[in-house]
């Protein structure tokens, strides 16, 4: 959920953003679009590689605590 809150607020600053360079004359009207797609791609593709970056590293942390099991002597 946190996600889709996140994606929307990016989604509005870009929006506001290609807003401010058609206003300057920088881009035309069907560039905006095209630069807020790619820019929402890119945002999505770093967030999911954050993600399993860190459930890898949450996962590594997790073995290191958890001490082996040790076979009981019998």
């Amino acid at each position: 959920m946190i996600k889709n809150i996140l994606l929307g607020y990016l989604r509005h600053a870009l929006t506001a953003a290609a807003g401010y360079l058609l206003a300057q004359g920088l881009i035309q009207q069907a560039d905006q679009q095209i630069l807020i797609s790619a820019a929402l791609a890119v945002a999505g593709v770093a967030w999911s590689t954050i993600s399993k970056l860190l459930a890898d590293y949450e996962l590594q942390l997790a073995k290191k605590a958890i001490p082996p099991a040790v076979p009981a002597k019998v």
